[in-house]
């Protein structure tokens, strides 16, 4: 393995895990029985969306960090 692979799994694994959980949020929101009203059915859509965006985002930042020799937040401080 390269040098950074073993530093860049556990990124990945994490952040998978949080965009398979938001999607099963959004599944039973929108699965839900028709009680709930529709701008609430719409909520449960676009704001779990909206955090797998910025997830996404954060991890391809993460990666340009550690693959920039940075493997710690801390030499930000």
């Amino acid at each position: 393995m390269k040098k950074h692979t073993k530093k860049v799994i556990a990124p990945i694994v994490i952040t998978v895990l949080v965009i398979l959980y938001f999607i099963f949020y959004m599944w039973i929101g929108w699965s839900s029985s028709d009680e709930i009203p529709f701008i609430m059915k719409v909520l449960l859509l676009i704001v779990p969306a909206g955090f797998i965006g910025l997830i996404s985002y954060m991890l391809f930042e993460r990666i340009k960090e550690i693959k920039g020799g940075e493997e710690d937040d801390l030499g930000k401080y």
